[in-house]
């Protein structure tokens, strides 16, 4: 144990005649390290040196291979950061370069599709320029190398003679392989200092012999004729590294610095696996790559035109161009099924709605017919050139309803001067045309045909004791009118009109909706008229319906009577009943009597009736839908059963009736109206057919 110790501490001692160099301060004030393990031995309980010297050593080639690789690492940084400078340089480049190309060489729609590419576009350009930054510091670095050793050589040449012995030309290379076969070779174990020592000077002659094949031959032999300088450079700048590296082994790095640097390293990590885990994502709908084919086909030129001028890879640019693509249209398509589903919801609530309205429309009237063919232009005849059918062409002239006019008389010398002496007011009705041929011809294709025709009530008679001998007149006259005009609306006139009216649909068998009768239309004007006489207000602000028979029967509907939206029977509720204390019943009394008292001295009425027909016509070419008292079939309407041609407010539209009310009638008018359908249901019975 004596002898051991005694070596063991002879051993640690310091050499003798051998000054110690201070190392840049860093021993000045640290105990000498023979002294550190001494004093280790002696607490450590009695362990042998041995042991503490293995561990020491394990202990400081662990942190000097830590600040190798920290080292190492902060090299790799600085690199990256250079690298990184470059690259964001060149990229700002070529985008100014990227941006004028596109606003010069392409049109509206590529410049959309363009400035939603720009950013595959600019992966392309980012490609290129740091594959050419790449290019660039390989080259510098290999250029650095050479440098190296062109310093190294000049550094000899300073201190080397020009005589010295010029060794093999393949020397270096014996002397770094030989470098690496000493390790393999068995000698006896040395020391830290040593290895070291040899591990840096083979690495700097492997940079050495690397880098100098890129030197030219005379700097090659330049070399070998300095190899001794130079192994003396190696091994010197080797030995500085070395003991600064072995002064620092007692430090390392610190805990905050490592946690930072593997934060760092998991933060740089983490955009890659959030684009590893975007990028698995469902297949694309067939609709979507359709959409995603046509703007990609839209700018392809123009990405293959870019690839030529900027060097990119235009597969790359497809395929980032592919998935930005793909996210528009999607978001495209997304927006336009939104917008479809908006206006599906949108139809549904409509078609709810127009079924709501269908519902109250026929709650309201009742649709008559189906569509009709309408013939072309304004042409009206006039069948039967009497007073009634010369007022009614006067009041088409007159109100401009037509200027289009056909006149058909039996007397036909009555006829022509009636044609006659209309012409000659031709200047001051809008130059009309009337027809010159004299027989049932001139009726051809006429859009209205209104028929006047018929026998006149003398002295007493009523409208339904004439009846017989007008019926035989229309009998007679509505085949040839309607086989000259098949397309024709038929007004009919002659009285009684809603006997005749009914006659004329049986022998033509006419549609309701095209065969009617003008009926309680001049009534209700008269009515209206009264009232307004009465109340001092305009008869046009006066509203209120006659219905029933165009005649003594007819009903006055008093619960529809208004003025501004008052009804009149709010203020008086027995308006016009037989209990009425203001006996407004006298108003429809005046309205029945009315044309007896122009025709007991006249001999018959005209005006009137002739304006009213001007009123209907004008309603069917203005196709206006108004809401005309007219005499058309009112089965199935106010409880009446049976066919029977009376007034009820009808619906006037281009091919005649569009429609019939359902009025909404008190129980006395609906008595009433039932009263006058059996008085014209009896003199439609009363006729021969």
């Amino acid at each position: 144990m004596g002898g051991g110790q005694k070596y063991f501490e002879l051993q640690l001692q310091p050499p003798k005649g051998r000054r110690m160099r201070r190392m840049n301060g860093l021993l000045r004030n640290s105990p000498w390290p023979g002294f550190l393990l001494k004093q280790q031995h002696q607490t450590s309980g009695g362990k042998k040196p041995g042991e503490d010297v293995c561990q020491l050593r394990k202990e400081l080639d662990l942190a000097a291979e830590r600040r190798k690789e920290a080292r190492a690492t902060e090299a790799a940084e600085k690199e990256a950061a250079l690298l990184e400078t470059r690259v964001h340089k060149c990229v700002e480049e070529k985008e100014k370069l990227l941006q004028k190309s596109i606003e010069s060489g392409a049109n509206k729609e590529q410049k959309e599709t363009l400035r939603s590419l720009m950013g595959c576009l600019m992966t392309g350009i980012r490609k290129r320029c740091a594959e050419s930054v790449m290019g660039a510091f390989c080259k510098a670095k290999a250029q650095a190398g050479e440098n190296k050793i062109r310093k190294m050589l000049k550094k000899c040449a300073e201190k080397c003679s020009q005589g010295a012995k010029r060794p093999s030309a393949n020397g270096i290379d014996k002397m770094s392989m030989g470098m690496a076969e000493n390790k393999d070779k068995s000698q006896p174990k040395r020391n830290r200092y040593a290895e070291k020592l040899e591990q840096c000077m083979a690495s700097e002659w492997r940079e050495v012999c690397a880098a100098r094949q890129n030197l030219s031959p005379e700097e090659q032999a330049e070399m070998l004729r300095m190899q001794e300088c130079l192994c003396n450079q190696v091994k010197e700048n080797c030995r500085e590294m070395v003991i600064k590296e072995m002064c620092l082994d007692a430090g390392g790095e610190h805990p905050r610095k490592r946690r930072a640097s593997r934060k760092a390293q998991k933060k740089s990590q983490k955009p890659e696996t959030q684009i590893a885990a975007k990028a698995k994502s469902s297949p694309p709908s067939p609709e979507v790559e359709k959409c995603v084919d046509a703007k990609l086909q839209s700018v392809q030129s123009f990405i293959k035109s870019l690839s030529e001028n900027e060097g990119t890879g235009v597969q790359d640019i497809s395929e980032c161009a592919r998935i930005m693509l793909r996210k528009k249209c999607e978001a495209e398509i997304q927006q336009r099924k939104a917008q479809q589903e908006a206006a599906q919801k949108c139809t549904e609530a409509t078609v709810r709605n127009q079924e709501l309205l269908n519902s109250f429309r026929e709650c309201l009237y009742k649709k008559v017919g189906g569509p009709h063919e309408i013939q072309p232009g304004r042409k009206v005849t006039i069948a039967g050139a009497g007073a009634v059918g010369m007022g009614c062409a006067m009041a088409l002239l007159c109100q401009g309803v037509t200027n289009h006019l056909a006149l058909y008389d039996v007397k036909e010398d009555w006829m022509a001067a009636e044609r006659l002496d209309l012409l000659h007011g031709s200047q001051f009705v809008n130059n009309p045309r009337i027809e010159q041929c004299t027989g049932v011809a001139a009726t051809k294709d006429s859009r209205v045909v209104v028929v006047t025709a018929g026998a006149r009530p003398t002295g007493n008679e009523t409208r339904l004791d004439v009846a017989q001998k007008s019926a035989d007149i229309v009998k007679s006259l509505m085949p040839r009118l309607l086989e000259q005009s098949p397309r024709a609306t038929f007004v009919i006139v002659s009285n009684p009109s809603d006997v005749m009216a009914w006659l004329a649909r049986k022998v033509t068998n006419l549609p309701p909706e095209r065969c009617f009768s003008t009926g309680c239309h001049l009534d209700t004007a008269r009515f209206r008229l009264f009232i307004g006489q009465l109340l001092g207000i305009a008869p046009r602000s006066v509203h209120g319906f006659v219905i029933g028979e165009h005649g003594g029967s007819s009903v006055p509907l008093w619960s529809t009577v208004s003025v501004g939206g008052v009804r009149l029977q709010k203020i008086l509720p027995v308006i016009g009943t037989p209990k009425d204390p203001m006996h407004w019943s006298a108003v429809h009394k005046d309205v029945v009597e009315a044309a007896f008292k122009v025709s007991a001295v006249k001999g018959y009425t005209n005006w009137a009736i002739g304006l009213t027909i001007a009123d209907v016509v004008s309603a069917m070419f203005e196709d206006s839908n108004r809401v005309l008292s007219l005499a058309t079939n009112v089965q199935g309407i106010c409880g009446v059963q049976e066919e029977v041609f009376m007034s009820i407010p009808c619906v006037v539209c281009a091919h005649g009736i569009a429609a019939i009310v359902r009025p909404h009638i008190s129980d006395w008018e609906k008595d009433q109206l039932q009263k006058s359908a059996k008085i014209l249901l009896q003199a439609q019975c009363g006729i021969k057919m």
